[in-house]
């Protein structure tokens, strides 16, 4: 037995390899024009790219071994079946049970180090690929002045030029609009000048003659100024184009781990139960002030029976908007738990659809009896489209708060594992439902 438990294992192998590799190209691929984009418009260096590009590869690699999973065995199983390995199994007397437990038991062990790498590893490599990404965003494209052409990725400033030499650096017609502060801007027009890039190109140095400065004042008109000057030094900073890199200590739901989740969760508990306190506390307060035989307060011979009522209107009204207030409270720290519980449910929901696909995969693969890769790809990109609908669908209503994290995230794992016994009921005792699969 332990012999067919290893060529079992063996048969999985060449498969899980090629769709792991294939399945990951594929993300990749797809990620890659977002890269390219900075690449170009950012003057980003490859070696950035490529380190943005290996940090993103942690979430695709927790998306492509579970469906490599499933290729995987159907793959094997397909070819067992067409080559008549089953049959001749199940000849021996050996229960198709007990050829999958093997594939369950690696599948187990998959899965627990799949959850560790959710756990340990992900949450830091998305967090330095979020971080990363963003201080690319803050990249300014890399100036490129051209002729007639208005330039505004400089931060408080707008730059026009006629015309300019990229020998000489002599720029001719020039008109720089500071706009720092909107409410009085300030044009600078010069006849020529010279341009220089200083300090590594983080800062800009105009050097202009023959011109005028235009200082403004929307709020006040008639406070307009003029200035000529033969020549005048003008200098931009902030203009490099170079990548800052940044180290925030903020996390998301996303980027913790699942300790750090759980503590989370636990402060917004014991948050809630001060407010739950407080807002019966108030009810029981109002509710025996409005029982009482008098109303303390009022004294019959000089209150009105309006000004009575009206003041328990106003007594009610306050109590609704403070039980309406602590009710809010409690629905966000709420929210807040159920946020970060469904992040730690997916944390072992994905790894745990390990086993799911397993145990689909596997009589489907007995029952289709496919050679190739073909047919188990096909499939199973179907069924991983299936998992991943109910998966965001799962999350939207958690987030909705109609159903529980736990059954956001597991369910699919359920009904797909549910189908996978199913099937593999039909296989164990060859019974002719579905049998109309057999002639695929």
């Amino acid at each position: 037995m332990k012999i067919l438990s290893r060529y079992i294992l063996k048969e999985h192998i060449a498969p899980f390899l090629f769709a792991f590799f294939t399945i990951t190209f594929l993300l990749i691929i797809d990620y890659v024009p977002r890269i390219t984009d900075h690449v170009i418009d950012k003057d980003l260096s490859v070696w950035v790219a490529l380190e943005l590009l290996a940090l993103n590869l942690a979430w695709m690699l927790a998306l492509s071994v579970p469906m490599s999973v499933l290729v995987a065995t159907m793959t094997a199983f397909g070819r067992l079946t067409s080559d008549f390995e089953i049959t001749a199994i199940k000849t021996s007397g050996i229960n198709m049970l007990r050829v999958i437990l093997p594939l369950l038991a690696a599948g187990a062990v998959l899965t627990f180090g799949m959850i560790q790498f959710n756990d340990k590893v992900l949450p830091d490599l998305n967090k330095q690929a979020r971080v990363l990404w963003g201080d690319i965003s803050a990249m300014r494209p890399t100036l490129v002045f051209r002729s007639g052409v208005f330039i505004s990725d400089i931060p408080g400033y707008i730059v026009l030029i006629d015309h300019i030499d990229h020998r000489t650096s002599r720029v001719e017609g020039i008109r720089i609009t500071d706009t720092k502060d909107n409410t009085k801007p300030r044009i600078v027009v010069a006849e020529y000048g010279y341009l220089k890039m200083t300090d590594n190109n983080r800062n800009m140095r105009f050097t202009l003659y023959n011109g005028e400065i235009h200082s403004l004042d929307t709020e006040d008109p008639d406070n307009y100024r003029k200035v000529d000057f033969e020549n005048q030094i003008i200098n931009i900073s902030g203009t490099g184009s170079e990548l800052k890199r940044t180290d925030p200590e903020f996390r998301s739901d996303r980027e913790m781990a699942i300790d750090q989740m759980r503590e989370r969760v636990t402060t917004a508990e014991k948050q809630i139960e001060p407010f739950r306190e407080k807002m019966m506390a108030s009810l029981m307060t109002k509710m025996s002030y409005l029982m009482a035989d008098t109303f303390k307060f009022i004294k019959p011979d000089t209150v009105s029976d309006s000004a009575a009522l009206y003041t328990v209107r106003t007594n009610s009204d306050n109590l609704a908007r403070h039980v309406q207030r602590s009710s809010q409270q409690i629905k966000a720290q709420q929210r807040t738990m159920d946020r970060y519980n469904l992040e730690i449910q997916k944390k072992y929901s994905i790894p745990g659809a390990i086993i799911a696909f397993i145990l689909v995969g596997a009589p489907l693969g007995t029952i289709s009896r496919r050679k190739g890769m073909g047919g188990a790809i096909a499939v199973s990109i179907v069924l991983f489209i299936i998992y991943w609908a109910f998966l965001i669908g799962g999350e939207d209503l958690a987030d909705r708060g109609i159903v529980s994290p736990f059954w956001a995230m597991w369910s699919a794992n359920f009904l797909i594992g549910a189908l996978g016994l199913y099937l593999l009921y039909i296989v164990v005792t060859e019974k002719p439902i579905f049998g109309y699969f057999r002639k695929l």
